[in-house]
């Protein structure tokens, strides 16, 4: 059994998905419920939910074998989360609780959150609002990208809930970033950083590492994926880690794109100090 959580307006949703296995290990996995939440989100609201889906299956708890979960303190604690209340009632009813999973993904997106790109993120984002939160602003960029033929018609708005987010508004910022400048230049609001070649290397940067992790990201997805593969995949990410820094120490951009295209235009050097 499988949870997810999603943003209608202002209102929480959870999404109860049910896994089955038959006697062919065949897997079949299927959305269970939806349910919306209109004031609290706690352990005891969503194990509530959970078990009306159980009912109107006409499931028994014993029967739920396994829980995938993220690392929300509503969903991991052990005294008043998720998999608390769901101990609690496995007591109860004199049957052995689940197992326990974590979301893979969901770890890895943690992890990213570690990465203190503060230095990059909020100019960014504070020059994305710019232009998209004003129905003007936004129609006359993505008109002048038109006129211009660019590759890139448009800036993404960041959302923190989606961390595969990140990495795209990086890259489209990195790409565009003369065309914002010139943009915003022609509404009086200039943006020094714009053309601070040290800011712009760390985009670029900041924008060929959050690549590699969606890229990360991407592969750990999908159905036929075993636990064995995603294993692989994060044992080959780390290697993959250890000859970055290496590179980047030697100022080698084989493996950084917008780096390598900056190198090319940018009379100031890669200052390596930042990434130490």
């Amino acid at each position: 059994m499988e949870h997810g959580h999603g943003h209608k307006s202002i209102d929480p949703e959870l999404l109860v998905f049910i896994c089955g296995v038959d006697s062919e290990f065949n897997v079949t996995q299927e959305l269970a419920s939806v349910h919306s939440r209109h004031s609290t989100t706690t352990g005891k609201d969503i194990f509530n939910e959970v078990s009306k889906t159980i009912t109107e299956y006409n499931l028994e708890g014993k029967q739920v074998q396994c829980v995938t979960i993220d690392g929300g303190k509503n969903m991991s604690g052990i005294k008043q989360g998720f998999v608390a209340q769901i101990t609690t009632a496995c007591k109860v009813g004199g049957f052995s609780k689940p197992i326990f999973l974590y979301f893979l993904i969901h770890l890895q997106a943690l992890c990213l959150k570690y990465v203190d790109m503060s230095c990059v993120m909020k100019s960014v984002v504070s020059v994305v609002n710019v232009i998209r939160s004003h129905a003007l602003n936004h129609c006359q960029f993505h008109n002048f990208l038109k006129e211009i033929d660019s590759e890139f018609v448009d800036l993404p708005y960041y959302t923190a809930v989606r961390w595969l987010i990140c990495g795209k508004i990086l890259l489209h910022f990195f790409e565009l970033r003369s065309q914002i400048d010139l943009f915003l230049t022609e509404k009086n609001k200039p943006w020094l950083l714009l053309s601070d070649c040290e800011w712009i290397w760390e985009l670029a940067f900041f924008a060929d590492m959050t690549g590699h992790m969606n890229h990360l990201n991407l592969k750990l997805q999908g159905k036929t994926n075993l636990i064995s593969d995603c294993f692989v995949h994060v044992k080959a990410f780390r290697a993959k880690l250890a000859l970055l820094e290496g590179q980047v120490k030697v100022k080698n951009f084989a493996h950084f794109p917008c780096c390598e295209k900056f190198h090319v235009e940018s009379k100031v050097e890669f200052p390596s100090s930042f990434v130490q």
